[in-house]
Formats: structure tokens, C-alpha cells, sequence
């Protein structure tokens, strides 16, 4: 059986707070560890705000985010629209010499299992995999 959440969120700094709660709920509906929704929600604020940060969206621009769980793994699937732009990839919009930028990337990917970017119909999708 696969359970899922879903949220819609505009592309403004402002509506972290709306995630993160979402994150959370969704990740303790799914009965992930204090550990693994923590690892998890670091992983999923950092790609939203590298998304809302550098990604040329407008601000009714929308976000969506889905969360699915089967078996023993969560897939959280980030859509957005815009021109291909990979969030988890240091480019010349997140400059390498920030040190910052560069680690928020390593944290991702190394608090989740998998990350996957697709650019289908005018979408970016963003597939981020846990195994719990």
C-alpha cells in the first residue's frame, strides 16, 4: 500500500515554516525515527530554499510536494516549473567558493539515500529517496 501527503507551496522564503510542518507531520505519519525526520527535513528545507533562492521562479510561482510511503521507503517528489535547474548541483549560480552552498549540497546527499532530477513538460522534478 502506498500512503502519501502532498502540499502546494508558493516559491517565497516566507513559506518555510508551512513545510517544514509539513515535512514533519508527514515524516511522523510515516513513523520515521527522531533521527530519520530530522536527516530528512534538512535534506528537503535546503532543496526548497535552493529551489525559491536560485531557481528564477516568481513568487506566485508554485512548488509542489509530494511524500510517498511503500514498503520500507519514502520518495519525496518536488516539482517546480522554470528552466531545467538542478538544486543539488553546485552551478554557476551557486558559487563553489561559498562555503555554505557546498555544504547544504553534501547534507542532502548525505541524508538521503538517492536523489534523482528530471526535467519533464516544462517541470523540474526533484525525487528524493529514504530508506527507513
Amino acid at each position: 500500500m502506498i500512503r502519501s501527503t502532498c502540499l502546494e507551496l508558493r516559491a517565497k522564503i516566507g513559506k518555510l515554516q508551512l513545510l517544514s510542518t509539513f515535512i514533519e507531520n508527514s515524516m511522523l505519519k510515516f513513523g520515521l525515527s527522531e533521527y530519520q525526520q530530522f536527516q530528512t527535513q534538512i535534506a528537503v528545507d535546503e532543496v526548497i530554499k535552493n529551489i525559491i533562492t536560485h531557481a528564477d521562479l516568481g513568487e506566485m510561482d508554485k512548488i509542489n510536494v509530494k511524500c510517498q510511503e511503500q514498503d520500507n521507503e519514502i520518495k519525496i517528489l518536488i516539482e517546480y516549473p522554470g528552466k531545467p535547474f538542478n538544486p543539488v548541483r553546485a552551478d554557476s549560480k551557486i558559487s563553489p567558493l561559498k562555503q555554505d552552498d557546498g555544504l547544504k549540497v553534501y547534507f542532502i546527499k548525505k541524508n538521503m539515500n538517492n536523489v534523482n532530477r528530471d526535467f519533464e513538460g516544462g517541470k523540474n522534478v526533484l525525487t528524493l529517496i529514504k530508506r527507513v
